[in-house]
């Protein structure tokens, strides 16, 4: 018989900082959170900034949260670019398999809708590859956010560029098909490719409302950086001091 084991678990402190980010934008580029740096430098303004030597320090951190705004709609346009080129090669996928369906398809007709399926394929493959200011625009699998901390009613929020998730099965069934020939791969039909459609679908809705919410702290930021430059005052929100709570508010999970 077996014993169990009597081990404890691992008592030690779980170390302060920004768990559960994987990436951050902070200074106008996408990084790794260095734990040696103090909240502000390591979510918003980075090490190397000197904004705020040469300006007054809040217009320096709004600023600088402007910066990795724009930087973050830029990384959502090439998702949404490169979104729009999946859509296409799906379209080119579909026409492949109505080639083959077509009553008067012969053999020529069916090999030929076969090689472009498979160019089509190819160039998924490849899209699903593209990096933009060295982050990878898409994942082949659940994946972390890079997280850009904005400051909104004295707290310091968190909002999460996502990156479109290419592992899903409709997507992965059509990689695999095939609509003529003696491959082992599946042979596709109509079902399998709206299954497609729907998830790329989803992802252009909620890459589009990203956009839109980054949009709209951008222009929050912008506003508020021109009643500071005016003579108005903004107060800086404090990062929180408890570790658990994380140095950013998260209103939503899934913004």
């Amino acid at each position: 018989m077996k014993h169990l084991s009597t081990t404890k678990p691992s008592t030690k402190p779980i170390p302060s900082g920004p768990a559960g980010f994987a990436k951050v934008l902070v200074g106008g580029r996408v990084v790794r959170p260095d734990t040696e740096l103090p909240f502000l430098e390591r979510m918003v303004t980075g090490s190397g900034s000197t904004h705020l030597e040469v300006k007054p320090r809040e217009a320096a951190i709004l600023e600088s949260v402007a910066s990795n705004l724009e930087a973050g709609i830029k990384i959502v346009d090439q998702q949404e670019l490169g979104l729009a080129k999946i859509g296409g090669k799906l379209a080119d996928i579909s026409l492949s398999l109505n080639t083959c369906k077509a009553p008067k398809a012969d053999i020529s007709v069916r090999e030929r809708a076969q090689r472009d399926l498979e160019i089509a394929k190819a160039c998924i493959r490849e899209i699903s590859q593209f990096v933009y200011a060295d982050t990878p625009l898409f994942a082949n699998g659940p994946s972390k956010a890079v997280t850009i901390a904005v400051p909104n009613r004295g707290d310091w929020e968190g909002i999460n560029i996502t990156r479109p998730d290419l592992s899903l099965p409709g997507m992965q069934t059509v990689l695999k098909g095939k609509v003529h020939g003696d491959s082992k791969d599946f042979f596709l039909d109509s079902a399998s490719i709206r299954r497609a459609f729907d998830e790329w679908r989803t992802h252009c809705i909620e890459n589009r409302l990203l956009w839109g919410n980054l949009k709209d702290r951008l222009h929050g930021v912008f506003r508020k950086l021109t009643e500071v430059d005016k003579g108005g005052k903004w107060t800086l929100p404090r990062f929180p001091s408890d570790p658990k709570l994380g140095p950013l508010r998260r209103p939503n999970r899934n913004n």
